[in-house]
């Protein structure tokens, strides 16, 4: 599959608005769905295409676009609250997010918890090793964390508590 085919695949279920924060998309909007889609690692569009078309049900990253509250769910820019505070700290380099290597999303019809189980009973399946994120500060997340910083000594689909 080329780059153009996968880009137009990804685009049949994501829309740019969803992977980027709303200052991102308004200041560069003019340059296009493949602009926005170039930024992001190939092996995220590969994966969630996969979850995406694997599953049928709808993912929910941002949902700015339509009213709703999440606007940083998906790649993290320099405008975004989570990078300057990160930034403060010296670690932004640190995300995923900021990376354009994770994203956290919602899937229609499961909890995270389960997703995640699922996630892991396919990992032979899956076309790259991905990470998933479990717990902030002790407590279980309700959304999933995937991402695909890819540690050669980790399992393919690899758990961490932040």
């Amino acid at each position: 599959m080329t780059t153009k085919q996968l880009y137009d695949q990804f685009l049949k279920y994501f829309t740019p608005e969803e992977l980027f924060s709303p200052a991102a998309y308004k200041k560069y909007k003019h340059l296009g769905d493949y602009f926005f889609l170039s930024r992001l690692d190939k092996r995220l569009i590969e994966t969630l295409l996969w979850i995406r078309e694997k599953k049928g049900q709808k993912m929910t990253i941002n949902n700015w676009l339509w009213g709703g509250r999440f606007d940083e769910r998906g790649v993290r820019d320099t405008s975004t609250h989570m990078v300057k505070a990160r930034a403060k700290a010296n670690d932004a380099w640190l995300s995923a997010h900021a990376l354009s290597m994770g994203v956290d999303y919602d899937i229609e019809g499961e909890t995270a918890a389960q997703h995640r189980q699922w996630l892991k009973s396919i990992a032979n399946e899956l076309p790259h090793p991905i990470r998933l994120e479990r717990k902030f500060s002790g407590k279980p997340i309700t959304w999933v964390h995937l991402d695909v910083c890819d540690d050669p000594r980790s399992p393919k689909v690899y758990q961490f508590d932040v």
